[in-house]
């Protein structure tokens, strides 16, 4: 809870005259030893100076202050036995019960506060705090509404009626409220900033923004209005002006730890990782292993391709907060990107997880259980959009028979992208999620009578995969979206796979049952704006180019060794390594010195940073074979070398991360250029790269051969993805009968 206390101003300063020896003495044993010490001299003092009650207020101001709240509530009752009607008192031993928990027992100091003081804006806040905390929220909304009377100026105060109001149901009356108030006050930052906040919350995001930035610019020295603003502008995907306003409000907190965390993440998001590492190592040896700092150092670290680092980083996270969620969330992004990680501990550490997930009562299902009846499906995910996720599932739901699967989009809206605006067309109905509590989205989604629920996010940035702990419907479902591996949840029903991600006998590795579709287990959409495939580099240049642009987060050690043994047994060849990481100096320094300590010079090593896809894609014409990284393999990347005429030398291995590229390969054809184990890729990598001729002929037909395959077949894969999903619905159904 805030800090609810007014600034103290004593009554009446006591003359030099008046303290007696007994008073001296009082304050001296406080001061030294603490109120506890003192207080039969403060009773013995209650009794012959009445009036003097200032003296015990001011030692429990110091010992709050100082950290102490035991000491503090015993000044404060010496300073009511003295005078039972000082309200500073009342609302200074409140505010130390409530925040004990004694919720009744402060609602009496509040009632009692606001009955001595009633001009005293600080008492009718903290009584509204503490009929939140009981529950009553029309009595708290009243009593923030006396609150933002009396100080009508208050962030804080108008801040919290707007949420009593949002938890009462009185959002959108609230908000009429504050309109009509901003059209005689307009100057009003309190308002502005309550207003901003009803709006976040119904989904009116660009006009909740334009409310605090002139709210922040109106009052610069307060830090709700600018913290608020970077909030939003993060939900907005607007990072960089985020990163802003989160340098405005720390400026007028330097010191502020959450503010200074949220920049680093910040930073991590705009792919200034080596900044955010340097901010975040920083604040650690500043504030010790704060649980928001490690997991954000995990995240830097893996990113950096330090990914041993960063696993060790997200178990220091655990080992200080073993039932945060957070910090296991943590370890399962870091794990799949580590060498030697295999999918039985993969799924050891999802499984732990998935444990320590909150989840509320659950009431029974309604849906009814038959089987061929056309089903409503949601898609739950932050990235419906130009993303992984949009490019690989956007065909299968447009091909889905609408006749049997009706769409309900769960998540942000992103204007208008391309890919955005497809899913648009196919969904019955669009519910935001982004900024909703837990509870909030189980209860929207499960009021939508949804059948199927699909997650496509995940653990990753802004991923719900959590709130599938509560069943969000009747039967749950994983695919793409952060799909590395089991998610470990004993509520995921289903895990959509094909033969090649997990083959016969892979299913010990995951905690769902498997529902393989009968090709590739993605859908590929092609870019419109992809270039034309260029010819076979090599033959110009005389020399074979490997490449990957793959993140630098999936680039180990072990990639590196075998990427070097590979450009010396190929004389002259060169390695393009492309991704966002590499437009930062300190980052490409590392990876050049790597490839120098295994004997690998610099100029057989070009390093591209991050550029529009259109570009991106275009570099490809430069390289001659990808090479894919391991142990977490290539899933969008590898499809777009392949579109662009690349063939792809990858490695499977256990998990469901590792064998992305080979489901692609063997999907359209090209088996043969997936290899087994370390030895077997450098030797096939060579191979490939000895035969020009083949390389050329590849290259030549790999478009057409990638666009008449399954991997990019709508209505085929459609057939398919409705098929299992009817599947799943059938076997709900027959136990629901049973």
């Amino acid at each position: 809870m805030p800090d609810a206390l007014p600034t103290i101003f004593p009554r009446g300063m006591l003359s030099a005259a008046e303290p007696t020896e007994q008073l001296n003495h009082a304050i001296d044993v406080a001061r030294a030893s603490g109120f506890v010490a003192a207080e039969h001299l403060f009773n013995d003092l209650s009794v012959r100076l009445p009036y003097w009650d200032e003296v015990p207020l001011r030692i429990a101001e110091a010992q709050r202050r100082g950290g102490n709240p035991r000491a503090a509530a015993l000044a404060y009752e010496a300073a009511l036995r003295l005078n039972p009607r000082r309200p500073e008192a009342l609302l200074g031993l409140g505010v130390i019960v409530l925040g004990c928990g004694q919720i009744s027992r402060a609602q009496s100091l509040f009632l009692r506060c606001c009955g001595i003081a009633p001009d005293l804006p600080e008492g009718w806040d903290a009584l509204g705090n503490a009929l939140m905390l009981s529950g009553d929220q029309r009595a708290a909304e009243s009593a923030f509404a006396e609150a933002t009377r009396l100080a009508p100026g208050r962030i804080d105060m108008a801040v919290h009626r707007a949420e009593a109001a949002l938890a009462c149901g009185e959002g959108a009356g609230e908000i009429g409220r504050l309109r009509i108030s901003l059209t005689g006050d307009p100057a009003n930052p309190a308002m502005l900033t309550a207003l901003a906040m009803l709006l976040e919350a119904a989904q009116e995001r660009d006009e909740a923004i334009e409310c605090l930035e002139v709210a922040a610019a109106l009052a610069p020295e307060d830090l709700a209005p600018q913290r608020m603003l970077a909030l939003c502008l993060v939900r907005a995907n607007r990072v960089h002006e985020a990163l802003d306003a989160l340098d405005c409000a720390i400026a007028v907190a330097p010191e502020d730890l959450g503010l200074r965390n949220n920049r680093a993440a910040a930073m991590i998001r705009l792919h200034r990782f080596g900044e955010a590492h340097d901010d975040l190592v920083a604040l650690l040896a500043e504030h010790g292993d704060q649980g928001g700092l490690l997991n954000n150092l995990s995240n830097c670290l893996v990113s950096l391709g330090r990914q041993d680092e960063g696993v060790a980083v997200a178990r220091k996270a655990i080992a200080n907060e073993p039932e945060t969620a957070q910090a296991w969330r943590t370890l399962c992004n870091a794990l799949p990107y580590a060498e030697g990680i295999g999918g039985s501990e993969m799924l050891a550490a999802t499984r732990r997880a998935a444990r320590v997930l909150p989840r509320l009562p659950a009431a029974p299902w309604l849906n009814n259980p038959a089987a061929e009846r056309p089903l409503r499906i949601g898609l739950l995910s932050p990235t419906l959009k130009t993303h992984p996720v949009g490019w690989l599932t956007v065909a299968g739901f447009e091909t889905l028979d609408p006749s049997r699967f009706e769409l309900h989009c769960l998540g942000p809206e992103h204007g208008s992208d391309a890919i955005h605006r497809r899913f648009k067309a196919v969904a019955a109905s669009w519910t935001r999620l982004d900024g909703r509590s837990p509870a909030d989205i189980v209860a929207i989604c499960r009021a939508r009578g949804l059948d199927i629920v699909i997650d496509l996010g995940g653990n990753g940035d802004q991923g719900m995969l959590g709130v599938c702990a509560n069943r969000l419907a009747p039967v749950q479902v994983k695919w793409v979206g952060s799909q590395n591996h089991s998610t470990g949840l004993a509520e995921m029903d289903w895990f959509i796979a094909d033969h090649w991600e997990i083959p016969e006998g892979f299913e010990r590795f995951y905690s769902e049952r498997i529902l393989r579709l009968d090709d590739g287990y993605v859908c590929y959409s092609p870019p419109p704006y992809a270039p034309d495939v260029a010819p076979l580099p090599a033959l110009a240049t005389g020399r074979v180019t490997f490449g990957c642009f793959n993140n630098l987060a999936k680039i180990t050690r072990g990639a590196i060794a075998a990427w070097a043994d590979i450009l010396r047994e190929v004389p002259g060849s060169r390695l393009a390594i492309m991704c966002h990481q590499m437009s930062e100096a300190p980052t490409r320094a590392r990876l050049l010195d790597a490839f120098s300590q295994t004997g690998i010079g610099h100029e057989r090593i070009e390093l591209l940073g991050g550029a529009p896809h259109t570009e991106l894609l275009r570099r490809y014409g430069r390289v001659d074979i990808a090479l894919d990284p391991f142990p977490y393999s290539g899933g969008l990347t590898t499809c777009e070398a392949l579109w662009m005429g690349v063939p792809v030398v990858t490695m499977p291995g256990e998990t469901f991360a590792s064998r992305h590229s080979a489901s692609h390969l063997a999907n359209i054809g090209l088996a043969d250029w997936v290899a087994e184990g370390p030895d077997g890729y450098r030797r096939l990598a060579v191979e490939k790269a000895r035969d020009i001729t083949a390389l050329t002929d590849v290259r030549h037909g790999l478009r057409r051969r990638m666009a008449a395959s399954p991997l990019c077949d709508g209505p085929r894969f459609g057939r398919s993805l409705g098929n299992a999903l009817r599947h799943a619905w059938r076997d709900w159904c027959g136990q629901r009968g049973a």
